[in-house]
């Protein structure tokens, strides 16, 4: 059996115990008279429910941002078609800019040879071959002509002057009025004019009479190697105790 102290102090424990329960139950019970939610869940549960929860957010998240960039690219949408057809028309540009950078060499090339042509013309007044011109000269001759000098040289012509040979020196044959000089000579004039070198040719002849004369000048300028065609002088003399007309033509070679 039990002291009676050890059972009167286990009845106050009861006491006090019931009476801390009952304090602690009251006042929930008179403020929502509700049943207390006591979690009896293991730590892992809990740590996995704040997981899940913590995933969900970051999912509603993630699907947000993704909604949003196909939005944004929506709306873009245009400026995209618009800078794809600016590097198109880049690139045909930059096609067409190879392209003619490789034209560049040939094109050069032909310059260069040009250059020298023209140097050529200013030099010898006429790109006629010499044996051409004697063909024709053989051909536009009349059987009757006797052709017994044939002098051929450059002069210098001001550029846009026409050459007209009109008068006639004994010294030198035939020369422009006052616009062609002789090749490396320089003009006595004050304002110097740019100038194109041609080829002036001067034959000297006898024939039977003036119309044969006038026949042959005919000939020389309706050929297309002759230009400018001038009568210098024609006067009667004896060849082979016959009287003749002697006679002197200028012209200009083609070019």
């Amino acid at each position: 059996m039990l002291p009676i102290n050890q059972v009167n102090q286990n009845n106050q424990n009861d006491n006090q115990y019931d009476g801390g329960v009952n304090a602690t139950i009251a006042p929930s019970i008179d403020e929502g008279d509700s049943i207390l939610n006591i979690d009896f869940l293991p730590h892992s549960v809990k740590l996995q429910r704040i997981r899940r929860k913590r995933l969900m957010r970051q999912g509603c998240l993630l699907g947000i941002c993704v909604v949003a960039m196909a939005l944004l690219t929506l709306a873009r949408q245009d400026q995209i078609t618009q800078i794809r057809k600016n590097l198109v028309e880049l690139q045909q540009c930059r096609t067409n800019l190879q392209r003619q950078v490789a034209m560049i060499e040939p094109l050069e090339k032909q310059l260069s040879e040009l250059l020298i042509k023209k140097r050529i013309d200013n030099e010898l007044g006429s790109r006629t071959s010499c044996t051409a011109v004697l063909a024709e000269l053989c051909r536009v001759t009349p059987a009757s002509i006797l052709l017994r000098t044939l002098e051929i040289r450059t002069v210098e012509i001001p550029i846009g002057t026409k050459p007209n040979p009109t008068g006639f020196s004994s010294g030198t044959g035939f020369h422009p009025s006052g616009s062609a000089i002789p090749a490396g000579t320089s003009p006595n004039n004050k304002s110097r004019r740019a100038t194109t070198r041609r080829t002036y040719i001067t034959f000297t002849g006898l024939a039977p009479s003036d119309v044969d004369v006038a026949n042959f000048i005919g000939q020389l300028a309706s050929s297309p190697f002759f230009e400018n065609v001038r009568m210098g002088y024609a006067k009667t003399v004896i060849f082979r105790e016959k009287p003749v007309r002697e006679f002197k033509i200028g012209c200009y070679l083609t070019r």
